[in-house]
């Protein structure tokens, strides 16, 4: 079977030759591949390079289109951090005042960053496509808002002024359904979405169900292809039941510490859940221990027809030793078949 033919098992819950897998290996191509990440994330054929570097060391079943949100808000100004063996950042959010923020239209699209996001995705659909699932990342329209404003500046917005929330809102969902168009225009399969003002460690109850869920529903429904929501960096299941009939959600990828078992039983069968192997985790062990917590996930779900085994959290981390990474791969392969 190919790589997409098993995420469609998947997502239809059909049986396959073995258990779908992904880890989120975005930066590690520039390892892989000898790339200095500045050029890495600048020039759309060096990330195909390292990608195809991932896809001889892995045969990973989806593959990642660059990790990189901070281009979103670089495209509105600001200025980028760029390390060694990390992805770029924004050193500090382009914005002081809301008044400063307007919507970029077309030229969103043709910003250095952006463009670089687009032409990667596109790149990564002509070469692996249909074989492989091509994953694109884009920011969730009620998280952009902080990118641009600052997290303090947001979380007060979203309580004292619903006035120019609602613009914020407005210009985020616009942003939102112009940039995954145009990654499902560039070949994306699906678009993993990190969610974080959708959770009850930021936002009171109320401001979750009567602000930012209807903000979401609005967006995704729009979306213009299958959607994934990403925990964002925290857990998801005591909040699971309030996302779980959001438009255009094939599927959840859940934080290391959600209790998959649990999410089942919260979300029904037939839906796809993603997970929940801890990525950055990597990085610190052992190819034997990789082994063993990547089995305890797959046995936790060996009857669950609609599951994909992949990384949480963000970038598996530069320096993540490859035999750790190849642990991953063979206790999939040493799982056997999704009857």
């Amino acid at each position: 079977m190919t790589g997409m033919e098993r995420v469609l098992c998947a997502l239809r819950g059909e049986p396959a030759d073995r258990r779908a897998f992904t880890l989120a290996l975005s930066l590690y191509g520039s390892r892989l591949s000898g790339c200095p990440t500045r050029e890495y994330y600048s020039e759309p054929v060096r990330y195909l390079e390292g990608q195809r570097e991932v896809v001889r060391l892995m045969d990973p079943d989806i593959v990642f289109a660059p990790f990189a949100l901070p281009f979103e808000a670089l495209a509105y100004g600001g200025e980028g951090i760029w390390l060694d063996r990390f992805p770029p950042n924004v050193r500090k959010p382009p914005f002081r005042e809301h008044g400063q923020v307007r919507p970029l239209g077309d030229d969103l699209l043709r910003s250095p960053g952006v463009a670089y996001l687009i032409e990667s995705t596109r790149l990564l659909a002509e070469e692996f496509g249909p074989d492989k699932a091509v994953c694109a990342v884009v920011t969730a329209p009620v998280d952009l808002p902080a990118m641009l404003l600052g997290i303090e500046t947001w979380l007060e917005t979203l309580l004292f002024d619903h006035e120019r929330a609602a613009h914020l809102m407005d210009l985020a969902t616009e942003h939102f359904l112009r940039l995954t168009g145009a990654c499902f225009a560039a070949g994306a399969s699906f678009v993993a979405v990190p969610v974080m003002f959708a959770n009850l460690r930021l936002v009171t109850p109320a401001l979750l169900e009567k602000n930012i869920l209807p903000e979401l529903a609005r967006a995704f429904g729009q979306a213009k292809g299958p959607l994934v929501y990403h925990h964002g960096g925290n857990r998801i299941l005591d909040h699971l039941g309030l996302y779980s009939n959001l438009p255009g959600v094939a599927g959840f990828l859940f934080d290391p510490r959600d209790d998959l078992a649990h999410a089942r039983e919260t979300l029904g069968l037939g839906r796809l859940m993603l997970g929940n192997v801890n990525g950055p985790g990597l990085a610190r062990m052992q190819p034997g221990d990789a082994y063993a917590s990547v089995s305890a996930i797959l046995a936790n779900r060996a009857g669950d027809r609609n599951f994909v085994l992949a990384s949480a959290h963000a970038d598996i981390p530069f320096d993540t030793n490859p035999d750790t990474l190849l642990a991953v791969r063979r206790a999939v392969v040493d799982a056997g078949a999704v009857a």
